[in-house]
């Protein structure tokens, strides 16, 4: 397989593109490393396969890993922003044999992926964001960078670290969330969600039929709902939080350690409105079939 070098040399940035044509009939071995800042940006599009990453203590991106039958080319460029990887796949294919790319990056760098199939898995960031986005594959990330953005309609994800800017959604594929803080939304439609956090300021956990089970605590001045239509509802909260509750069933049972649950007057329904102390956080909980538990820690 030969190797093209492209430089492109712009007002802005210099911009160097290492191509390799791959052919259709048999996969390629990919063995590259290019210099980039300790706090760049890598981006990868790999329609199929798996994408790994992992770190190190060097300013510098290693791509290794077996192009698919079907790949035309494995572009890999640099510029002042950082490493860019596509996996550019024959057009036509109703199916594309998947390409497995494992990256070791910098620490502190940032990291944006996009796939399809592709599994994709983060291990030991610490930068600005990661933010991944599959259709069937599986998200797993170990990191403690500033944010997360994760996505996956069918798959699941779990993420384990330390980060205060969290954003999840899956529609089918259960999330596991663990090591949140600050800033946490999470949905599903059919997926189960579980979330172990520290203190959060702003929560918001949506659900159509999954269950959610959140165990968290809530800053003072703090926000967090809860919407659910079929789903249970299992909230943890230290024994000591202090919030304004406000929690509603309409078909579903509310039980609590904090205030008394009553049966609503006028229509179905259970509620619950109770006031734990005085610092302006605000709780509320709402399910239309599912259960509501709001327990002590």
């Amino acid at each position: 397989m030969n190797t093209h070098v492209k430089a492109n040399i712009a007002a802005s940035m210099c911009l160097i593109a290492l191509l390799f044509p791959v052919a259709g009939s048999c996969g390629e071995e990919i063995d590259q490393t290019i210099e980039m800042s300790a706090s760049g940006l890598v981006q990868v599009e790999n329609l199929a396969g798996t994408i790994e990453f992992s770190t190190w203590d060097r300013d510098e991106v290693q791509v290794r890993g077996e192009a698919g039958e079907d790949v035309e080319e494995v572009e890999i460029s640099s510029s002042t922003k950082g490493v860019q990887i596509r996996v550019r796949n024959a057009k036509n294919k109703r199916r594309v044999d998947g390409t497995d790319l494992h990256l070791r990056i910098p620490e502190k760098a940032s990291i944006e992926a996009e796939s399809v199939s592709a599994d994709i898995s983060v291990s030991g960031s610490s930068g600005d964001s990661v933010m991944l986005n599959t259709v069937s594959g599986d998200l797993e990330v170990e990191a403690s960078p500033e944010r997360i953005e994760l996505a996956s309609v069918s798959g699941d994800i779990e993420f384990d670290g330390q980060v205060m800017r969290t954003a999840v959604e899956s529609v089918s594929g259960d999330i596991t969330v663990v090591g949140a803080a600050g800033e946490v939304n999470v949905s599903t439609v059919s997926g189960d969600v579980s979330l172990e956090a520290g203190d959060v300021s702003r929560g918001r956990f949506e659900s159509v039929s999954g269950e959610l089970t959140l165990e968290l605590a809530l800053e003072d001045g703090g926000r967090l709902n809860c919407d659910s239509m079929s789903g249970d509802l299992n909230l943890s909260l230290p024994a000591s939080q202090k919030a304004d509750f406000g929690a509603q069933s309409y078909s579903g049972d509310i039980n609590t350690d904090f205030g008394r649950a009553v049966s609503v007057s006028r229509g179905p329904g259970t509620m619950l409105e109770h006031r734990e102390g005085d610092n302006g956080a605000q709780i509320r909980l709402e399910t239309f079939s599912g259960d509501i538990s709001i327990r002590s820690q």
